[in-house]
């Protein structure tokens, strides 16, 4: 799987990651870490049936071969797209047990050779955090319409098998119809007294 550059909400992910690296505490997280990974364990159990969902939507129908072709490149996609948010999902489970495993502190690292006070890798919690939960809200719309598009998919693919059975049954009607032998006399004029 090929990571790709998500556009705008990569980047507005990353500035509050860095903002929140820099202004909130380390254990700013700490007192919801329980309800934060249960939050996502929901997110998790709603993404993998989806995949799941996305990957046996495609049915022959009446389609095109190059038509099946290009749903299945679309399905491709949106499968790849809830495969990201799932490992996104995942590391910020990650991250938020091994904070509260390591109290939400990482040692210093000594910065000797330049002269400077030690640097607390800490900030690394709220910072990663922060971005992992801004992108996975920014990019829970694409999950929703992924959802929405497969619900299309498969409507349009059984609207078109219900047409084929619709014009088999039409035919087997006009058949027979055709094999239908009228009365002799039918359409017969009769002469009725007056």
């Amino acid at each position: 799987m090929r990571l790709r550059f998500a556009g705008w909400e990569l980047v507005v992910s990353a500035l509050a990651g860095v903002w929140a690296g820099y202004a909130m505490p380390s254990a700013f997280y700490g007192e919801g870490t329980a309800e934060i990974v249960t939050v996502l364990g929901f997110l998790i159990a709603a993404l993998v049936p989806a995949m799941a969902l996305g990957a046996t939507a495609i049915r022959a129908g009446g389609f095109s071969v190059l038509r099946i072709q290009r749903l299945g490149e679309a399905v491709d996609r949106q499968i790849r797209v809830f495969a990201g948010l799932f490992l996104y999902t995942l590391a910020a489970c990650v991250v938020a047990i091994m904070g509260k495993l390591l109290k939400w502190a990482i040692p210093a690292i000594p910065l000797d050779w330049f002269d400077h006070a030690p640097l607390d890798p800490s900030f690394l919690f709220p910072g990663v955090l922060t971005f992992l939960f801004v992108f996975l809200g920014v990019r829970s719309v694409a999950f929703i319409t992924g959802i929405l598009s497969i619900l299309r998919l498969t409507t349009t693919i059984a609207i078109d098998e219900a047409r084929a059975r619709d014009r088999l049954r039409d035919r087997g009607d006009e058949d027979a119809l055709a094999a239908y032998e009228m009365p002799k006399d039918y359409a017969v004029r009769v002469e009725l007294p007056h």
